[in-house]
């Protein structure tokens, strides 16, 4: 029996996932807007062996343009484009649901698996912030329980679309002149609650007969969307027990629904910051936290995030039982208010461990090499996660560490691979 290998995917941000990433000397602070920075990241995840490089996108300025790039190129541009430089690595953008249409977004992905010879992926996402909506004409953003119903028939009609064309439809004959064959071309004929779509999509099958799904959302909403549909989830988990039951659940929804593959895959988001010894590692996290004013700086911008008052944080004590509440309620994306909730639980943690978590919600690794694969061998091998989506501290310096040293020790245990197991990304995420 072929032993379980561990996946990872990348989340590509703008400098890096630290605030700080554009000012360090090394930093891109205009990478964002340069594809050569987006391919250089690219060969070097594809060097590494992730699955895909992933990319998120805010229909919105969602931060203060003073702070820092916090935004990119349009995903479905910068995924072509890195198509034509790649061979391997998957490629997935983040199209929303609220915003978007069904017909448009099966033609993006299916035009970009094309490209890309079976190699995209969609991530679908519902939106969280208002600021967005009205960017669309829409005055204030649905409840959360009318977006999940609305993307869930959003999927389903993509997919649809996506199988409107029979396996051969394209036959190309020359000699007896038939291009494609009508008879294996199917009109969708939906009619639904939030959508009217006849179909077919005007492209053909696509290499990996669909593309890839991925979803992100935390609720119940979004846990029965990636039951039904999804083939990996992304995830903010803290905590390995809770990212267990996490997967452990949506195992259970999976097959509760007549899945036969195990449900999808489950990959938490983890921030990386490594180097081949822990001093290392926590000296390069030092040198960025330094830039935005050490301590301090870092923790009012910490009370600022979770809307609370910095005179009611000390350092050397947990976080306040009676602010955890309000705390967590200001986080409108339930994934990370749930992981949130933990994180500022547990008595253990004083509010100086949250600074060096280094975000909100999310699980942070900083130390050496072997640390770092320590940890995520821990909770791959204890059924918490079947991947990680790697964040790095500055890219593509951090990414380069992963790979030139986290990567190795994980291929020594034997539980990441040498090669790419398959030629398509879905087939790759079925391991």
């Amino acid at each position: 029996m072929t032993q379980r290998q561990l996946h990872l995917l990348l989340n590509v941000q703008s400098a890096g996932i630290h605030p700080a990433a554009w000012r360090m000397p090394e930093g891109r602070p205009h990478g964002f807007l340069d594809p050569a920075y987006y391919r250089e990241i690219g060969a070097l995840a594809e060097r590494g062996l992730f699955d895909a490089v992933f990319l998120a996108d805010h229909s919105t300025l969602w931060q203060n343009p003073a702070a820092g790039p916090g935004w990119a190129l349009d995903p479905l541009v910068t995924l072509a484009g890195l198509a034509a430089h790649t061979t391997r690595i998957g490629l997935v953008a983040s199209i929303s649901t609220t915003f978007s249409q069904p017909y448009p977004v099966a033609r993006a992905i299916a035009s970009l698996d094309h490209a890309s010879a079976g190699r995209a992926g969609w991530n679908v996402v519902t939106s969280w912030d208002e600021r967005a909506a009205r960017n669309f004409d829409i005055q204030a953003l649905p409840p959360r329980e009318d977006r999940y119903r609305r993307a869930a028939e959003f999927v389903g009609v993509v997919r649809r679309l996506w199988d409107s064309w029979e396996p051969g439809a394209l036959v190309a004959d020359a000699a007896c002149g038939l291009f494609a064959d009508p008879a294996r071309i199917h009109a969708i004929d939906h009619a639904g609650a939030f959508h009217t779509v006849r179909g077919p999509l005007q492209l053909p099958r696509t290499p990996q007969g669909r593309p890839a799904i991925f979803q992100a959302g935390g609720s119940e909403g979004g846990r029965d969307l990636a039951a039904r549909h999804a083939d990996a989830v992304f995830t903010a988990q803290a905590d390995r027990e809770a990212s267990r039951a996490y997967r452990a659940d949506l195992q259970s929804r999976a097959a509760a629904l007549g899945r036969t593959d195990g449900g999808p895959r489950v990959f938490p988001g983890v921030i990386v910051v490594t180097g081949r010894t822990e001093a290392e590692a926590r000296g390069k996290r030092a040198r960025l936290d330094a830039l935005l004013g050490g301590e301090p700086a870092l923790l009012a911008r910490f009370a600022r995030a979770l809307g609370v008052p910095v005179q009611r944080l000390a350092l050397e004590r947990p976080f306040p039982e009676d602010l955890i509440a309000p705390a967590v309620a200001a986080n409108p994306r339930q994934g990370f208010a749930d992981a949130l909730a933990a994180q500022l639980a547990d008595r253990g943690r004083t509010v100086r461990d949250h600074l060096e978590q280094g975000a909100i919600g999310q699980r942070s690794l900083v130390g050496s090499a072997d640390a770092v694969a320590d940890a995520l061998q821990q909770w791959f091998e204890g059924g918490a996660a079947d991947g990680f989506v790697v964040m790095c501290d500055i890219l593509p310096g951090g990414l380069a560490d992963v790979v030139e040293l986290v990567v190795p020790r994980l291929q020594e245990r034997g539980i990441y691979p040498r090669e790419y197991a398959a030629a398509t990304l879905r087939e790759r995420l079925a391991h």
